[in-house]
């Protein structure tokens, strides 16, 4: 949520920085004709209250027809109010649905650009693999080994669903608790969250807007699915002020489950993009001038496991137009897929400034004293894509899949291989 006051004082430098993510600067007027009618309804409904207010005081000391002739002022000043009181709230609902839909404003270094595809590679890093025959796409490979069913799970729960079987079901499981393990050793406190959440911890976050999350007994319980973790993580400290004398650092493992609305025959085959997943996930809670030092911590954390798995990759700085509505900032990891010959992200890390904690209200003290709202950062250490990630680096002209050294004592094997 944007500071509405920020925005009234600042009106050029707001439309200027979210008109780089798109929104017309029309909108930001709209919101501000918005709340100027609510500012002076709340005017008009406080100045009746004072009214009723001094009234009450003089009553007892009427009586006859002074008393009676007062009250029916009174009747005509209540139904006034509670008019007043209605329209009042018909115009905050109307400038709180534009303030909701507003992003955060992006950082300077994030690049200009509309699409993923006005990205920024910063850098590469790890050598791709040579073969000697033609690589294969990961759920070529999966199926040909018989580990992974796409069909069945059709059957069983529609499309971009899976079921994983054999060794790379053990191999999944080895890769979350593994990277789950290697970043609660860098300090972060380990988490597993509620799997559903309330309407108003994905509107904190900012999700909501994307329409991407499973209802459960709407109109009943209506708690959502989590699209990440994220959600319940950064809710966690909802309406609490903080003691950040140093970083609150989590990390958390959750399944994750996305609708995937607007990804219409894309990635259809296979697990890359689907409604069901795994994640672990880092998110920070810290002071706005330590949130630019600790994204890039996040995102060496991240680097440092691709590395481990011996993933080639590329970190690629997300143009404005790609960085969604609560990042100012994004870096996306993108690993090398021989099969299917081009760099997919595998994670990203965003810094979301006090964007997130103006909508949830998490605060906490200066150095002074004072109150202030939280910077909050997130990062996706693994997903289920790295899969496919080792699945096509580490395939073999024989069918077979290598298992990257730092994760066969998790999972107990060294390659997949037809039986």
């Amino acid at each position: 949520m944007l500071d509405l006051r920020q925005i009234r004082e600042k009106t050029d430098e707001f439309k200027k920085k979210l008109a780089r993510k798109g929104v017309n600067p029309a909108k930001i007027d709209e919101l501000l004709e918005l709340d100027k009618k609510y500012r002076e309804i709340l005017q008009k409904v406080e100045q009746l209250s004072a009214q009723q207010n001094e009234v009450s005081k003089k009553i007892p000391q009427l009586s006859g027809d002074e008393k009676m002739a007062l009250l029916d002022e009174m009747k005509k000043v209540s139904t006034e109010k509670k008019q007043a009181e209605k329209e009042l709230q018909e115009a905050k609902n109307s400038r709180d649905s534009i303030l909701l839909l507003l992003p955060n404003p992006p950082h300077p270094d994030a690049p200009d650009g509309k699409s993923d595809e006005e990205n920024v590679v910063l850098r590469m890093e790890g050598e791709k693999p040579k073969f000697d025959f033609e690589p294969k796409e990961h759920w070529e490979i999966a199926e040909k080994l018989d580990i992974l069913d796409t069909e069945r799970s059709a059957k069983v729960a529609g499309s971009r669903f899976y079921f994983l079987k054999k060794k790379l079901a053990m191999l999944q499981r080895a890769l979350i608790f593994w990277a789950f393990t290697e970043v609660a050793k860098k300090g972060f406190d380990p988490m597993i969250p509620p799997f559903l959440t309330k309407v108003d911890a994905i509107k904190g976050t900012g999700y909501f807007a994307h329409d991407e999350n499973y209802c459960v007994n709407p109109g009943e319980d209506d708690l959502y699915l989590i699209g990440t973790s994220e959600v319940p993580m950064v809710s966690f400290h909802a309406g609490e002020i903080l003691d950040l004398s140093k970083p609150k650092m989590y990390v958390s493992y959750s399944p994750c489950f996305r609708r995937e609305a607007g990804s219409y025959g894309k990635d259809t085959k296979g697990i890359f993009r689907v409604h069901q997943f795994e994640k672990v996930e880092m998110v920070i809670f810290c002071r706005p001038e330590q949130s630019t030092e600790l994204h890039e911590k996040i995102c060496e954390i991240e680097e440092d496991l691709l590395k481990k798995l011996e993933i080639p990759y590329q970190v690629v700085n997300v143009c404005c137009g790609d960085l969604g509505i609560s990042a100012a900032k994004k870096y996306d990891l993108e690993a090398w897929l021989p099969g299917q010959g081009k760099f997919r992200e595998m994670t990203s890390t965003s810094i979301c400034t006090d964007f997130q904690a103006r909508r949830l209200n998490i605060r906490y003290k200066d150095e002074n004293g004072k109150t202030q709202f939280a910077h909050i950062l997130n990062g996706t250490a693994v997903s289920s894509r790295p899969l496919v990630a080792i699945l096509e680096n580490f395939q073999q002209a024989d069918g077979s899949v290598l298992i990257p050294k730092v994760l066969q004592p998790f999972c107990g094997f060294e390659k997949i291989e037809a039986r």
